[in-house]
């Protein structure tokens, strides 16, 4: 079997890992291992992702049904500072954790992955206190004086009071993500938050709360999601609390790891959230509601590689600390052309539905569809490079991915001052395509000058033929079929589109290493279809 220029055998044998669930296969056999595991984590968190984008989108879509476009501004405004505070709250954190738990597993040292996960949760929390305090007592300040939006004071306090929950939620989850589960995650973070908070938003507005309403539901959906992620923690890894085993805190290990990623993470966010933040300051909350959902809808085409992430990260740095940068590479190489087909599926569908898609929110949105396929160009570009920013971070280079999102970010910066106030919406989606692909770019590069790896190949070019030929028959669907634009549209043509996508490649031929990927789906749907027949009367 072939994976970008690897050979390996193709034997039926059963997994077989340790105690601390690391592979003791061979080393052909353990690529095979780890492609099957990324296929696992993917699956669930891709199920996990669709969950959390559809409770989100919903979400949205009630908040501009029942508020409109100025109130959903002023919402998002109040969740564009909390986000950004936990952040800052993390202080770069989330990888060092992920990267350290993951190495002391391979040297199975209890001690120290309950000292990097027991230090790491009182930083982060400790300073998502000290943060939510400076949010509400700044409120005011905030509101009259940098948004000039009055009424934004008391949704700034409700929405501190979540600052906490919702550091020790990410943090913790986080700390999950090192033990290379990623079910516990996707529960917590991409289903029961969203749905609780979606619920509580749908309830309050029933009493008669309105947008105030939707910030405590947020709140309340955030204590809920911490609870429940410390639950499953201590599931896991059941010795989290054992004070019987001494704990060792490699504070300078952790913290010299999480201090470049703090400017990154911080970096990262301000390419959407600094350009909300300017068009709060220099237009109207309305622009600010419809560039959140050009803006949110455009995310539609990381969905694949958000998917990738949370089980790829901790194979990294297990990979880089064994010394085995060769499966590294090559795994690299796939995963990169896994999440590029999907991310491109996404894309082409925003691109060739875009005006159908922003009507669902009323026809006041679908001026954005601009910005919005602009800002969904730029996230299949950084779809295309990959996983390079968590491959540097995991790999002991935190300060190229530093030096990268800072650089990508101050430009951004730049530009959605200079280009804001003059273009409006149009000037925040050039600024924030522009930071994304020059944050990729650069760590597209770098990963290549360091390790040599590289994830274009023809693979990609087979995904780009099948996905304009999808696309011109979805076209060519919308011009035959009698279908009024909104969601009906999306419902016949979306299904048709991916539909011709997925035949299409399988035409093509898929290479080993992708029918290696899809095998744990296609034996799910056996097990499925026999279970099914079985249950079938005669």
């Amino acid at each position: 079997m072939k994976s970008g220029g690897r050979e390996f055998m193709i034997v039926v044998r059963e997994t077989r890992h340790d105690t601390y669930g690391l592979s003791t296969l061979p080393e052909e056999e353990r690529y095979r291992d780890d492609v099957s595991r990324v296929a696992r984590g993917a699956g669930i968190t891709s199920f996990g992702q669709g969950a959390s984008r559809v409770l989100s989108y919903a979400s949205q879509v009630a908040l501009a049904r029942m508020y409109g476009a100025a109130q959903l501004g002023l919402y998002v405004l109040g969740t564009t500072l909390v986000v950004m505070a936990n952040v800052l709250a993390q202080i770069g954190m989330d990888n060092g954790v992920v990267r350290y738990v993951a190495h002391y597993r391979v040297e199975k040292d209890v001690a120290r992955m309950r000292g990097i996960i027991l230090l790491a949760l009182w930083i982060s929390f400790g300073l998502s206190l000290v943060l939510a305090g400076l949010m509400f007592f700044s409120a005011g300040f905030l509101a009259d004086k940098v948004y000039n939006k009055p009424s934004l004071e008391i949704l700034i306090r409700v929405f501190s009071v979540s600052l906490p929950f919702f550091t020790l939620m990410s943090m913790t989850l986080w700390s999950l993500q090192g033990f290379q589960n990623v079910r516990y995650p996707t529960y917590v973070r991409q289903i029961l938050q969203p749905l609780v908070n979606l619920v509580l938003v749908v309830l309050f507005y029933l009493l008669g709360a309105q947008v105030i309403g939707a910030a405590a539901a947020y709140a309340l959906s955030m204590v809920g999601g911490s609870v429940l992620a410390l639950y499953y923690l201590k599931r896991v890894f059941p010795r989290f609390l054992d004070r019987a085993v001494p704990a060792k805190f490699e504070t300078r290990a952790l913290l010299e790891a999480s201090g470049p990623m703090i400017v990154a993470n911080v970096t990262n966010q301000i390419y959407p959230w600094t350009t909300v933040t300017v068009l709060g300051i220099f237009a109207g909350a309305e622009t600010v509601g419809l560039y959140q959902v050009a803006a949110r809808t455009a995310a539609f085409s990381q969905l694949a590689l958000i998917a990738f992430v949370s089980i790829f990260t901790p194979m990294a740095s297990r990979l880089y600390r064994s010394g085995s940068l060769d499966h590294l590479g090559y795994l690299y190489k796939d995963v990169s052309r896994w999440i590029f087909t999907g991310s491109l599926a996404f894309f082409l569908l925003t691109v060739s539905l875009s005006r159908d898609i922003l009507v669902v929110f009323g026809k006041e949105f679908v001026s954005g569809w601009p910005a919005m396929v602009m800002i969904a160009g730029a996230y299949l570009f950084g779809s295309s490079v990959g996983l390079t920013g968590r491959i540097l971070a995991m790999t002991g280079h935190q300060t190229m991915v530093m030096l990268a999102t800072l650089g990508a970010g101050a430009a951004g910066i730049v530009c959605a001052f200079a280009l804001v106030p003059r273009y409006g919406l149009l000037g925040a989606a050039v600024a924030t395509t522009g930071a994304i692909v020059l944050s990729n770019g650069t760590t597209l590069f770098s990963v290549r000058k360091l390790f040599g790896f590289w994830p274009y190949n023809r693979g990609y070019l087979k995904s780009v033929a099948a996905g304009v030929c999808a696309t011109i028959v979805a076209y060519l669907g919308k011009l035959v079929l009698p279908l009024s634009p909104g969601i009906l549209t999306i419902l016949v043509l979306a299904p048709l589109f991916m539909v011709v996508f997925a035949a299409l490649l399988f035409v093509m031929g898929l290479s080993p290493s992708d029918r290696q990927f899809l095998a744990p789906f296609l034996a799910k749907i056996r097990r499925i279809t026999r279970r099914d027949t079985r249950a079938a009367p005669e």
